[in-house]
């Protein structure tokens, strides 16, 4: 089995539960203040891993890393906010649909899947669509959290629109953290693959760290942009609830890197996809955790989508 499949997974199920939480403190707090203090303590931690490898700076990487994270920065303020006013099972699975964006980049780049990797991707895609499917009723709201200062969560096309905005900033973020990958290891960009030859060298293998740090650098600025320019009270300190942003933030960063490590050794197409299950894992703590009910298409989007990894794993 290739390795970008568990990585990928890996970095998508690490995906679901970060978000998972951060909708949780953006019920309590701006979505702006918990996506500027998350990304901050991710950065920091980046900067302790980079560090610790002493691997020098990958110029290009850094760069396609600047790119990724202007997407990812205004998909993060889209995704917090929709998370915080609408019902996260849905809106979760909207954004996951980023993953038809490194699905059409890989078919423009002629990276095209084997046959069982494309049935996971259309099962895995199916599935997403169908968790995506809103269940109305108000006994399906989710209860408020002790402590949660915010109002309802509620449904509607807003909240529809800003899911959507983040699935393609998303949908952006891995086309581009895959171009660094690559181009930085040595191989054409947007491909995904990695030269055996050059798997251990210190540049293949600290090249996704640098793509992350670029893309951290570029998403703290365009979040203090919109801070600039925002009502003062959108990013404020978050208090006693800077360790649990920090954690989401940490926990942020290290999906981020299992995706680009997972970038540079599958192919875009399939490592796309699977990153694009975190929604499986969000909907799944909000049903336990906030007794958030699945209708039945959705739990029928949720086998598909597991069905869908099971087809990509064993191809």
């Amino acid at each position: 089995m290739n390795a970008g499949v568990p990585l990928g997974l890996s970095s998508g199920l690490c995906w679901g539960a970060a978000d998972f939480f951060g909708g949780i403190q953006s019920r309590r707090l701006p979505a702006l203040t918990v996506a500027f203090w998350s990304q901050l303590a991710g950065a920091l931690a980046l900067a302790i891993a980079l560090a610790i490898e002493g691997v020098r700076p990958a110029a290009t990487g850094i760069a396609w890393g600047l790119a990724a994270g202007v997407g990812s920065g205004c998909a993060l303020v889209l995704f917090y906010r929709s998370l915080a006013e609408g019902t996260m099972s849905m809106v979760a699975p909207i954004s996951a649909c980023g993953a038809i964006v490194p699905v059409a980049a890989a078919l423009l780049t002629g990276n095209q899947p084997g046959i069982l990797a494309a049935l996971g991707v259309l099962a895995t895609i199916a599935g997403v669509i169908l968790v995506s499917r809103p269940h109305t009723p108000a006994r399906f709201a989710p209860p408020a959290v002790e402590g949660d200062q915010a109002r309802p969560a509620r449904g509607g096309r807003r909240v529809v629109a800003m899911a959507l905005g983040s699935a393609l900033g998303f949908g952006l973020f891995y086309v581009f953290v895959d171009a660094g990958a690559a181009s930085t290891a040595g191989t054409a960009a947007t491909t995904g693959a990695v030269a055996a030859a050059a798997a251990g060298t210190a540049g293949s293998h600290g090249s996704p760290l640098w793509v992350i740090a670029g893309a951290r650098m570029s998403s703290l600025a365009i979040l203090s942009m919109i801070a600039l320019v925002s009502r003062r009270s959108a990013l404020r300190w978050p208090g006693r609830r800077l360790g649990a942003v920090a954690l989401v933030g940490i926990g942020d960063t290290g999906a981020n890197l299992l995706f680009a490590y997972a970038a540079t050794t599958g192919n875009l197409a399939v490592v796309g996809v699977l990153g694009s299950l975190y929604p499986v894992a969000t909907v799944v703590l909000a049903r336990w955790l906030l007794r958030e009910r699945l209708s039945g298409g959705q739990n029928v989007g949720v086998v598909l989508a597991l069905t869908g990894v099971v087809l990509l794993a064993a191809a």
